[in-house]
């Protein structure tokens, strides 16, 4: 495994692991781990996670029959036998596919070459594109003569019935077919592999048919399916890996205006509104793309057209950003007039989904109380089409507090601080300040903390302090990655001691123990104290004594952290079930409280007749 992904990354030996800067975020300092015994990839930073072949798979952006048959033979193996039709499918593919490349380099000698070609060419000169973009996107030309193409290609030994095939010729009943794209300037759509599989046509100043389109699509092929495409996405996806951006623009200009001005990570639809599957292949690169739109009424519209599809789509992780461009501007002619800064802000200001949802149906106001009871209903209807219970929840629990801001505080608002002693009785904030007794008063929970999670996660890196060696178990470690840490001082010491693992999976707890007081605040210390305590365990212990201590307690803190977090998210989903009954919301919480009792019996199987005590 080391061996294979070393051929992509520089990677260094650390015992018996291999480590390396994760190829998948910026990073400094290296968190990415290879281990050749367990056969999977880790980075502690980002949480990428697999095999070779989902190594292979994510670097390449390649589907997982091209992964294993890279590495096969890169292996000297070979791969996995095809089928017949497999290899008739892929075989026929090929041959239109040569087609293909064999039409592009004759549009782009129409282009280059021919006098004819002037016309496109100065176009292009006009729209600011230089000889080195229009090279890399293969921009050509396609002349006049309906013929034309069919007398070079014949040439070539490519008939008819293959350039019809691939959607280049048009056929009518008993008629000769002619050239599906004459007098057009022409852009190729490469699949992932960079090879051409279609093209759009743009029409040309001075056209003599008034009713040409503007722009003109390869109709669908063997090779080509429009819904499933992204225009430059071979060229955008490594760019937008790395950046974690994903720009996707209404046209092709564009998304060639912006790579020239420095911005390679965009892509676009291909010739009509972005599809449901155009948008997961742009969450295959990143969590949320922005849809960068025009600000006119069009681009309004098809920001309304883009939520609709967005909204039963979205699961947790995934959604995306829409940035409304200034009036009369699009991406092209904001770079070229502007300067690329100006889009820079336009995208920096890209507002999340949610935002726009709200603003799209309740930014108008309303003038009466019926007015906004008619808003508020609108707005529901549109969150109920997210599919996911949990993104729905969280999305209708965004509407509620957007709506508590825009008016009065309801009458049923929290009063847990209210003190019925003072005069005037009014709800406050809890005043900041220590905790009796001398303890650390703990840091504020992150929004989506549950406080019931901080005995169990504050036990957790209790135990891994006390004996670091826990994490040298592949099971132990993936249990700790994924353990949810609400406060703000666990999450520090969480991300300390697993860079420190990484750099030095030998670490004792003595030199852990100092590189906390070093590197945290002394209120980290004191937190672990006294989990510790609670835990029964002293650092003062004999090693062997504390290892045996701290590997027994494993089990039983990780079951408690495991039945803490499903009771909570068992009341969520039993909440949001009292709220909406739907079948989906009945089989989540059935299914979790399905795991909860599988975990409560396991509880009873190994747990200590005295519990553990508390240990925030």
């Amino acid at each position: 495994m080391s061996e294979a992904i070393g051929r992509h990354i520089s990677i260094k030996r650390a015992g018996r692991e291999y480590h390396a800067l994760c190829p998948f975020h910026k990073e400094k300092t290296p968190s990415f781990t290879i281990n050749d015994e367990k056969g999977f990839f880790h980075c502690f930073g980002c949480g990428a996670h697999g095999d070779v072949i989902g190594f292979v798979m994510d670097y390449e952006h390649i589907g997982y029959r091209e992964a294993v048959e890279r590495l096969a033979a890169q292996s000297g193996l070979q791969p996995p036998v095809m089928t017949r039709a497999e290899v008739e499918r892929e075989t026929r593919e090929q041959s239109l596919q040569q087609v293909m490349e064999q039409v592009t380099a004759w549009f782009e000698e129409q282009l280059a070459q021919t006098s004819e070609g002037d016309l496109a060419r100065s176009y292009l000169r006009e729209r600011g594109l230089n000889a080195e973009t229009i090279s890399k996107f293969r921009i050509g030309y396609a002349p006049q003569d309906r013929d034309a193409l069919t007398r070079a290609m014949k040439q070539k030994g490519i008939s008819e019935a293959q350039l019809i095939e691939t959607g280049m010729l048009i056929k009518v009943d008993e008629r000769a077919p002619y050239a599906r794209f004459r007098r057009r300037l022409m852009f190729p759509i490469r699949d992932r592999k960079s090879r051409v599989i279609a093209f759009g046509g743009r029409v040309l100043p001075g056209e003599p048919n008034e009713d040409a389109p503007k722009y003109l699509n390869s109709p669908e092929t063997p090779l080509f399916h429009k819904g499933r495409q992204l225009f430059n996405l071979d060229q955008a996806r490594r760019a937008a890996y790395d950046s974690r951006q994903l720009i996707i623009c209404e046209g092709y200009m564009d998304v060639i205006a912006l790579a020239q001005a420095g911005i390679p990570y965009c892509v676009a639809p291909l010739g009509t509104a972005i599809t449901a599957e155009q948008l997961q292949l742009a969450w295959q690169l990143v969590d949320e793309p922005t849809l960068c739109l025009d600000g006119d009424s069009a681009g309004l519209r098809a920001m309304v057209r883009a939520a609709d599809l967005a909204l039963p789509l979205l699961v947790p992780g995934k959604t995306i950003r829409i940035a409304l461009l200034p009036k009369g501007e699009d991406p092209d002619t904001l770079v070229r007039t502007v300067g690329r800064a100006a889009f820079d802000d336009v995208i920096a200001k890209a507002q999340p989904l949610a935002l726009m949802l709200w603003q799209q149906v309740m930014g108008a106001g309303a003038r009466t109380p019926e007015a906004a009871a008619a808003q508020e209903a609108e707005l529901m209807k549109k969150v109920g089409q997210i599919k996911h219970p949990t993104v729905q929840h969280y999305y209708k629990q965004f509407v509620r507090d957007k709506l508590r801001e825009a008016g009065a505080p309801p009458p049923y608002a929290k009063r847990e601080n209210w003190n019925p002693a003072s005069k005037n009785k009014k709800w406050s904030p809890a005043s900041p300040g220590g905790m009796k007794g001398g303890d650390v008063q703990l840091p504020p929970l992150l929004r989506t903390a549950d406080a019931s999670l901080l005995n169990p996660a504050s036990s957790l890196i209790a135990l891994v302090v006390a004996q670091p060696s826990l994490l040298n178990e592949s099971a132990a470690e993936e249990i700790w990655l994924a353990a949810p840490m609400p406060a703000h001082w666990q999450q520090q010491l969480h991300r300390l001691i697993t860079e420190i693992h990484i750099e030095n999976p030998s670490l004792d707890t003595v030199l852990l123990w100092q590189t906390i007081g070093e590197e945290l605040p002394a209120e980290a210390q004191a937190h672990i104290t006294r989990a510790l305590k609670g835990l029964g365990i002293d650092l003062a212990m004999d090693d062997t004594v504390r290892f045996a201590h701290a590997s027994n307690l494993w089990g039983e803190v990780v079951n408690d952290v495991d039945r803490t977090r499903l009771k909570s998210e068992c009341a969520e989903a039993e909440a949001l079930l009292g709220r909406e009954m739907t079948d989906e919301n009945f089989q989540r919480f059935v299914a979790l409280k399905a795991q909860l009792e599988s975990i409560e019996r396991e509880r009873v199987r190994f747990y200590r007749e005295d519990p553990l005590p508390a240990a925030g």
